[in-house]
Formats: C-alpha cells, structure tokens, sequence
C-alpha cells in the first residue's frame, strides 16, 4: 500500500512527529485529496494538551482542509478529479488535515473560488462553520436565525443591534461572525478587539470597535452611548450577542448584557449557573458530522464558494508557516502562547 509522511500525536498528551502511514482511499460519498494547504486551529494543541477528542494513538490531527481531488468514492455528483476543494475534515486519522492524502466528506467539501488560493481557502471551514452553525442551528444548538437571502437584497435583522464580545472580533470565528451579521442585516455591529484591527474589522462589517482591554465590568456604558440608549446600569442592552472565545468572565458579561428573550451564542460549554427563564443560551460544537450539525453544514458548504464570489466572505489574513508539516509544531507554541491575533498559521504539507 502506497505511503505518505504524517504529522502524528502518538500518544495522549504526546509530542508531535513526523513519520509515515498508509494513503486512504475514499468510500461511498468520499472523495481523495491531495492536501496543498492545512490551517492550524487552537484546537489542535489543546488535543495534544488536554487529549480530548481522541481515543485512540497513534492519531492525525488538522481538520482545516484544502487541495487537489485525485480520487473519486461512489456516489460523487458535485466534483471531478483534478477540482480544487476545500472542506472540513474530522476528528480521525483518514480524514485529517496534518498529511499528504486525506479523505474529505462531499456534503462537507466546496469548490476554491478562482479568486482564492489554496492557502486562503483553508482558513473557512472550521471558524465558519462555528460561526454558521451557531446562527442558523435551531435552539439549542444555535440561534436559529432566518436563512440568509442569496439575492442580498433581504435583511431579515435590519436595524437590530448585535454584540461580538471576547476580544472574538479579531478571532477567526468573530470575522465571520461579523460577515455573516452583515449579511444578516444587523445593525450596529459591534466588536471587542485590539485598535490595531479596527480598519479590517471595520472592512468586514463591524461598525463599532470597543478596545478589548477595557475591564467588561465597565464596557456596559460604552455599549449605551453606542446604542443610544439609557440602559446603561441595569437591564439588558441586546437581543443578539456572540461570545467567540467564551471564557468565564467572557460569558457571565455577554449574559449579563441580555434583554428578555434575548439569545447568547457561545463556542465552549456555559458555566452561567443561575439562569433566567426568558435569556436563551445556546452551543454547540462546529463539527459538521454531529448529527444536529449535519443539515447546517451540508447547507453551508453548498453555499460558501458562491457567498465568496458574490463579496460576502472573505479570507482571514494568512502566515505561511515554513517547513511544511514539520512547521506545524512550532506554529501550535505560538499558538498556545497567544501570539497570533487577526490571522491564520497555515502550512503546505508537499514541502518538506
């Protein structure tokens, strides 16, 4: 059987190695890739940290995914060999993204626009897909948010004011948080990130930056002058929030923040513990192949290379990591130290 080289944790809280493994071939609705490009997620230190989700070693970690198709499983009707794709892959050796072969869902798989490179297009799946799911899922998996109108000329949320807090606005997910709430029709959109992001921000659809390291025991004021409003020690401010990192204090502050009725989207498990009957929080992880998942990403990946080419996604900025998979494990201490804000690590696994 044919070999290919492999980033692999070979253990639980292993350190990563290079070594080989066999290419897999796809099944029924799956198709082959030829990786040309993997994005690095916080995701995939915390894995080697924590050992959560993986069961099993040795493993394969990267399920930000994009390349060339160079074979086709039964069933294949939206792509041919030699397609440039894009797709999110799981939480299983075949079908990540740290090697050279991987095998990629088709419901989960999109065409590279031509105005992509592989590069850019490897920094959507994972951050939109927890940014889309958590709009459109019904509760209380998401929002459940009215589809968006592919004509753009409807915006069901116009004149609604929503909220992307925990520094998210310069987070992968908080991008696309923000494109999509425009997309949506919300108004004002507004953001906690570092000043330095402001103008790219501001380019995505953000129409308000509220420096991220002011305390969130003093941001309520802040968001009452924004929103014109009195509601500035008590009371709920937004019907909408997004919490894109969801840390504790993150959380109990986005909570806080709620009007009756109103709906928290948040990306890690809630720690709230006393909650009221008429704010709504809702979760749920981003993995497409969770089955309450499954009709939103399918949905998604339908539709993403046509809201890319239509201007209403665009790619997080982008550092190519040297070294190709071998980059990789430098690229995750960065990561895990915090030093990458507003943008992607992504490596070509070809190099060597």
């Amino acid at each position: 059987m044919q070999q290919q080289t492999a980033l692999f944790l070979p253990s639980k809280n292993g350190e990563y190695s290079l070594g080989t493994r066999p290419i897999p071939q796809p099944s029924q609705g799956e198709l082959l890739v030829k990786v040309k490009a993997a994005a690095l997620n916080p995701e995939d230190w915390k894995i080697q940290k924590y050992g959560w989700p993986f069961e099993e070693y040795p493993t394969v970690a990267g399920i930000d995914i994009s390349g060339e198709v160079v074979a086709l499983g039964p069933g294949i009707t939206r792509f041919t060999v030699g397609d440039q794709v894009f797709g999110q892959g799981m939480y299983s050796p075949d079908y990540a993204g740290f090697q050279e072969y991987s095998v990629m869902k088709e419901d989960f798989t999109a065409k590279v626009p031509q105005s992509l490179s592989y590069e850019e297009a490897s920094t959507f799946p994972v951050a939109l897909s927890a940014a889309y799911l958590l709009f459109f899922n019904e509760a209380p998996h998401g929002m459940g948010l009215k589809p968006l109108d592919s004509s753009r000329r409807k915006k069901h949320y116009e004149g609604e004011p929503i909220l992307v807090i925990g520094h998210g606005g310069s987070s992968s997910v908080g991008q696309y948080v923000i494109q999509l709430a425009k997309a949506a029709g919300f108004s004002p959109i507004i953001t906690t990130a570092s000043q330095r992001h402001t103008e790219k921000l501001k380019a995505l659809g953000a129409t308000h930056i509220i420096e991220r390291t002011i305390p969130l025991t003093s941001i309520r004021s802040h968001l009452a002058e924004i929103l014109n409003t009195s509601t500035a020690a008590t009371g709920g401010l937004f019907g909408y929030i997004y919490d894109a990192i969801s840390e504790k204090e993150t959380q109990l502050a986005a909570y806080d923040l709620l009007r009756p009725s109103g709906k928290l989207a948040i990306v890690l498990p809630s720690i709230i513990e006393t909650k009221s009957e008429d704010r709504h929080i809702v979760w749920t992880m981003g993995a497409p192949n969770i089955p309450h998942n499954t009709a939103g990403a399918k949905e998604l990946f339908s539709l993403v290379t046509s809201m890319i080419e239509n201007g209403v996604l665009m790619p997080t900025e982008i550092e190519i990591l040297p070294g190709g998979l071998g980059g990789i494990v430098d690229g995750l201490k960065i990561l895990e130290a915090g030093k990458v804000s507003g943008k992607k690590l992504v490596v070509r696994p070809e190099e060597q």
